[in-house]
């Protein structure tokens, strides 16, 4: 049996680690809702970039949909940090089922990773990624990693003539928790495209630039490039949260379950301790009577 020292520490290392796992998803809570208003702003934004779209098909007509090469990049965002379910191994079987897609359509696929636990997944799948990026922690962070991005595919491009590219992360669902996403990024899509070209301005001033429809057209093409990492950034770190909050409650719940059953043996070997006790001074008592 164990002794009432021993139960008491139990009861007290337990109540610490609660306390933890209520900070944990406290800070959780916190997060997606950072993370999750980033996301609306840069949807908001996403409305100002796609005005600028419409001006440009209104001056300019056409984007350039040639495809010179087979190379594919597939870009791939996890997370790096504990407590949060399945949040990476189902990025990377879906990651591995664009794969399987993009293959049985002859492109040449490479892999770029966001996070080391997700380069370490792709690799014991057989699959080196070419580039891995850090995993943003902020806001800041996370425009740092889209820049660099950014560069990293102008590199591609003059190097290689980078033909496809696609991103795979998980999003937000709300109550839901997260659910895995992706979405072909390049060559832009010509439903999109044409839904631009529909649709009208929104003031009765027709829009006119100063500048060339190459110079246009580049500013435009890395905004477009921009909302959709930056969306996708901060998608993947709300839908991270979101796992680790519901990690976090399900600890919540088996630790409460713990301290009950705990503080019920530490009642249980009291109640026991009292009674042998008494027995003892019981005993006592009938000796010296008898003697």
């Amino acid at each position: 049996m164990q002794t009432l020292e021993g139960i008491r520490k139990r009861i007290d290392t337990t109540a610490d680690l609660l306390s933890v796992v209520k900070t944990m998803k406290s800070l959780a809570a916190v997060n997606i809702r950072h993370f999750e208003n980033a996301a609306k702003s840069v949807v908001q934004y996403a409305e100002v970039v796609d005005d600028g779209w419409k001006v440009f098909f209104r001056n300019a007509g056409v984007v350039p949909h040639s495809r010179t090469s087979k190379k594919a990049v597939i870009f791939v965002s996890g997370s790096d940090q504990g407590m949060c379910g399945q949040f990476n191994e189902v990025v990377r079987a879906k990651a591995l089922q664009v794969r399987d897609e993009m293959e049985s359509e002859g492109a040449e696929t490479v892999f770029w990773t966001c996070g080391e636990r997700l380069k370490g997944g792709l690799e014991d799948a057989g699959f080196e990624p070419e580039l891995n990026f850090r995993v943003a922690g902020s806001l800041r962070g996370v425009n740092s990693l889209v820049l660099e991005v950014e560069q990293s595919l102008e590199q591609w491009q003059r190097e290689r003539r980078l033909d496809r590219l696609a991103i795979v992360h998980n999003i937000y669902t709300g109550a839901e928790g997260f659910e895995v996403e992706a979405r072909d990024v390049l060559p832009i899509g010509r439903a999109w495209e044409g839904r631009l070209k529909k649709a009208g301005w929104p003031g009765k001033s027709l829009p006119a630039t100063n500048i060339s429809d190459s110079e246009f057209f580049s500013s435009l093409f890395r905004e477009y490039l921009f909302v959709t990492f930056y969306g996708a950034m901060v998608q993947s770190l709300a839908a991270e949260n979101a796992a680790r909050l519901a990690a976090m409650q399900v600890a919540e719940k088996n630790i409460d379950e713990l301290m009950e059953d705990l503080e019920g043996k530490f009642r249980e070997t009291r109640q026991a301790i009292v009674t042998g006790e008494l027995l003892d001074i019981v005993s006592g008592v009938e000796a010296v009577i008898e003697s």
